[in-house]
Order: structure tokens, then sequence, then C-alpha cells
């Protein structure tokens, strides 16, 4: 069997180029997917073999400071500031996600009450709890086998399932 990456929540949103959607909407399509090449940039790339592996199970909600959150489960892979991988259940509070919304790194700006910050570059974890059951789904995407959730943190997507592969599973 091949390793797992992904392990997402049915009701989470992944980025598309018609908006955000469901991963629950997206099983058994292909869909274009925002994603980060190796260069940095961010691309659309197919989202292939989108696939309920699992049903009813615990799942952890993570909030970002910007009060966006999400759900995955705990052995979902994210990528911390860095592109340092991690395992969802082993983010807290505190961390920073590599983010699709932010100002670059070093960009001084002022928040709603006037005080001025300057930027990492990266999205800050606010809060990391139990986030109740769901059905979990995994995916593939072709060439950068990473994508961004609509709350805009990047995960590691599975490798590409072809029907033999799922068969050996």
């Amino acid at each position: 069997m091949s390793q797992r990456y992904s392990a997402v929540a049915a009701d989470t949103k992944v980025e598309t180029p018609e908006g955000s959607m469901t991963i629950r909407a997206a099983a058994g399509q292909a869909i274009a997917v925002l994603t980060r090449a190796a260069s940095g940039a961010h691309v659309f790339r197919l989202m292939e073999d989108v696939e309920k592996v699992a049903e009813s199970q615990p799942v952890l909600r993570l909030t970002l400071e910007n009060g966006r959150s999400f759900r995955l489960g705990p052995e979902q892979i994210v990528y911390r500031a860095g592109m340092n991988e991690a395992r969802a259940g082993d983010i807290a509070a505190g961390d920073e996600l590599e983010a699709a919304f932010c100002f670059p790194a070093g960009y001084v700006y002022h928040d709603d009450d006037g005080n001025e910050i300057t930027s990492t570059g990266a999205v800050r974890v606010a809060a990391v709890e139990p986030g109740g059951d769901a059905d979990i789904y995994r995916l593939a995407v072709n060439q950068t086998a990473t994508f961004f959730l609509s709350a805009g943190a990047l995960c590691k997507a599975d490798g590409k399932w072809s029907r033999e592969r799922k068969a050996e599973s």
C-alpha cells in the first residue's frame, strides 16, 4: 500500500478556479486546484482520485489568526513556514503555515486597530482543537502533490491513485 498523506474532512474547502469547493463535492471528479509550483509560484493543477476513505472519523479544527478555520484528520500533512512537513496532529497554536494569501515576508502594514505589523510571509495558527467527526477524503494533485485549502494553508496530497494501485491498497 502506498503512503497516505491526505486526510481531508468532507466539509473542508479547496480553492479552484471557480471558487472554493468542499472536498466532498469534488469526489469522483478531476478538478483544477490551487497549488504551489517548485518555484514557489501559485498555479492550478489537476486534482484527481478524490475519494472517501473513511466514515465518521475524529478530526481536528485548525483556526488561523485571520479567523478562517478548516478540519483535517490528524495524519494530514500540512506545510509549516519554510516548506517543513508536519502532521496536522502535531501542529500547535503559534505555528506558522505556508500560505496562499498573505503579505510577503518583511512587508510592513497596519491592522484595523492601527498597529504596525511586519509580515512573516506565513499564516499563524491561533488554535487547534477537536473538530468532531467527519468522513475523510484523500486526493492526488498532478505535478506538485500539494494543494491549498480555501482557508489558505498548503497541504500535501497523496501520490497518483491508479486503479491498479487502489486494488493493492
